[in-house]
């Protein structure tokens, strides 16, 4: 990535609080016009990476870039960045507009340049209209949107969002997911997301960077993070995932045989994929990439039997749970319910078989 292309470099920044530990030696990249998501647990560091960036906390070791001007000394009011909270921060005693419009005070506009901006913003947002609305007559979706306009007509370079829909419910969330992704498109400001909604972050982010215990796991893009985790921590944590022990027993040239005793199977894998790990590893599979069949599959190479554990209907997928010997290995099955349904009715403790392609196992370390 070059300098043109950067507008945030973070450089190694390390955060302590006393003696804990908030975030070490955190260091990547965030791209000019991006949707970047930093994603993680509760207490992973995401949150005060984001302050670091806005300048409400400063870091305690490393150096954060704007638009390649370094903000170590700068103040929060002179960084050229805007912020949105989860709890929205509207002024109850305000309208619409002049919530909108609270920051342009300082900028000592003209009323006609101040209404301009203030109508743009509302036709922005999809709220034409309702600039002498009081903040108690919107609803959360519209109260979340009056934040976004009021964050975005001071023009930042860059708008820091933590968890700005974390108060809504699910079907609201999902709707302002996909407003918030066109907002950001239509134009063309960096944003970076704090969540720690794994679908909120796939949803929206060009690339995310995934954190745990203060530092950056993987940063990448939701498919690489999704296809190619980096370790089994980004794995379990990104989607759902099945991880089953295994061995390397063998290399001959670029391929390498692994023995799957939960698979009851032994398997060819590159041996490039395998390059950093020793000889006992986990291999992950997810669940969509395994296929339920009521008798052993003909026409696959790669094919276990177990006994259904357990069925659960999802709306609009079917998730299954199958025992796989008598040792406890459970391996979890996600079909679409079309495709259960063609299935039939499967009771519990029915014998069925899984198969699976050999491009769907992913070797990880034991870490």
């Amino acid at each position: 990535m070059t300098q043109d292309e950067t507008m945030i470099s973070v450089r190694n920044i390390g955060k302590r609080f006393g003696s804990v530990v908030a975030v070490e030696d955190a260091c990547f990249d965030i791209r000019r016009g991006e949707f970047f998501s930093l994603l993680g647990a509760s207490g992973s560091g995401k949150t005060t990476v984001l302050r670091i960036m806005a300048g409400f906390e400063a870091a305690t070791s490393g150096a954060i870039f704007i638009d390649g001007r370094q903000m170590d000394a700068v103040p929060p009011h002179q960084r050229p960045v805007n912020m949105v909270f989860q709890n929205y921060a509207i002024f109850p005693h305000l309208n619409v507009a002049d919530n909108i419009g609270f920051g342009l005070r300082k900028l000592k506009l003209d009323p006609v340049e101040r209404r301009r901006r203030i109508d743009e913003m509302l036709e922005l947002i999809k709220l034409p209209g309702f600039g002498d609305r009081l903040a108690d007559q919107l609803s959360g979706g519209q109260r979340q949107r009056v934040a976004l306009a009021r964050a975005l007509v001071l023009q930042p370079k860059v708008l820091l969002l933590d968890e700005p829909l974390g108060a809504l419910d699910k079907q609201l969330r999902e709707q302002m997911q996909v407003e918030l992704r066109a907002l950001q498109r239509s134009i063309g400001v960096t944003f970076v997301l704090v969540t720690h909604d794994q679908e909120e972050a796939l949803t929206l982010s060009d690339r995310i960077a995934v954190m745990a215990d203060g530092r950056v796991l993987q940063v990448d893009t939701p498919a690489g993070l999704y296809e190619r985790p980096c370790s089994r921590q980004v794995a379990g944590f990104v989607g759902n995932m099945n991880f089953l022990p295994a061995r390397v027993v063998s290399q001959d040239g670029g391929s390498a045989r692994i023995d799957v005793p939960g698979l009851q199977t032994t398997c060819s894998i590159s041996a490039e994929r395998l390059a950093r790990f020793g000889s006992d590893i986990s291999l992950a599979i997810r669940p969509e990439r395994m296929t339920l069949h009521r008798e052993r599959p003909a026409d696959q190479a790669n094919s276990v039997s177990g006994v259904l554990h357990d069925r659960m209907y999802l709306g609009e997928r079917t998730q299954f749970q199958v025992a796989l010997d008598d040792r406890g290995t459970t391996i979890a099955v996600s079909s679409s319910t079309t495709v259960a349904e063609r299935l039939g009715s499967i009771d519990p403790g029915a014998q069925v078989w899984l198969s699976w392609s050999e491009e769907a196992l992913i070797p990880l370390g034991n870490d």
